[in-house]
């Protein structure tokens, strides 16, 4: 049997094998050597943002490229639930397709539907692309391959979705269950309190929810004392503030420092 030309999904292996993951949202550096940073930080895996990211496909496939070539899986936020949007991603190289603002399982079952190759799904076959690096040959194993390589993140961010939980979550095909705190705190009544025991018992469920239905949780925090406080509340997957955020953070601390030793 000839080796695969779809490249092996390193997050599914590390969630796979019983280990947690962590990484990190990239929301405006297009350089692609900010994957070769995000590596050496030692995170394993990015959100490539074009909800709210301005990024084009060219500078998806770039990032999910260079990702890939180091070891950190590029997961693609994309900004609708569109045919166009989810396949170019995953052609272009993603590795993974997170899909916001989720409040029904039927939606969950049409996303999975645009993601995967027949027999599970529609999505229409290329090899010689990114998703490939560019390689051609089988097209009956690429397909079976990519569709067990591919992986599904349904955000949790809307009431609808916490109603509706375990009906979303037992569609077959949903990896990952993220939890948006600050769109889930909006839809909760009670925006930006990310430790109101509403959202925490709201975040909890989420926990319990994946574990019935065998989904791997993760959440998205730019407080790092609260990201790792829910890493050991059982998220499988904490991705922590953007490639702003951190750099911004670093910039104001070394800024004060300094400032403070100048007098």
């Amino acid at each position: 049997m000839s080796p695969s030309i779809i490249p092996a999904n390193r997050l599914k292996k590390i969630l796979r094998e019983g280990k947690s993951a962590i990484g990190t949202m990239i929301v405006e550096i297009r350089q692609p050597s900010v994957m070769q940073v995000m590596a050496n930080a030692g995170l394993d895996f990015v959100i490539i943002d074009n909800e709210h990211g301005a990024f084009n496909i060219e500078t998806i496939c770039d990032l999910s490229r260079a990702a890939r070539q180091v070891g950190v899986t590029p997961v693609v936020r994309v900004p609708e639930w569109s045919y166009a949007h989810i396949v170019q991603a995953l052609d272009a190289g993603a590795q993974a397709i997170m899909a916001p603002r989720i409040t029904e399982p039927q939606q969950v079952k049409d996303i999975l539907q645009m993601m995967k190759y027949p027999p599970l799904g529609r999505r229409g076959s290329v090899v010689a692309r990114g998703h490939t690096d560019l390689k051609s040959g089988s097209i009956v194993d690429t397909m079976r391959d990519a569709n067990e390589e591919s992986m599904l993140v349904v955000q949790i961010e809307t009431k609808q979705a916490l109603e509706r939980m375990d009906e979303i979550l037992s569609v077959e095909g949903v990896d990952v269950a993220l939890v948006g705190p600050t769109d889930l705190s909006v839809a909760l009544g009670i925006a930006g309190k990310m430790t109101d025991p509403l959202l925490v018992s709201a975040i909890s469920s989420v926990i319990e929810a994946c574990r019935r239905h065998h989904v791997f949780p993760a959440i998205h925090m730019n407080d790092l004392t609260l990201a790792s406080h829910w890493a050991t509340k059982g998220m499988r997957l904490v991705s922590f503030n953007s490639e702003v955020g951190m750099l911004t953070q670093a910039a104001a601390g070394a800024a004060a420092s300094i400032g403070a030793a100048m007098g």
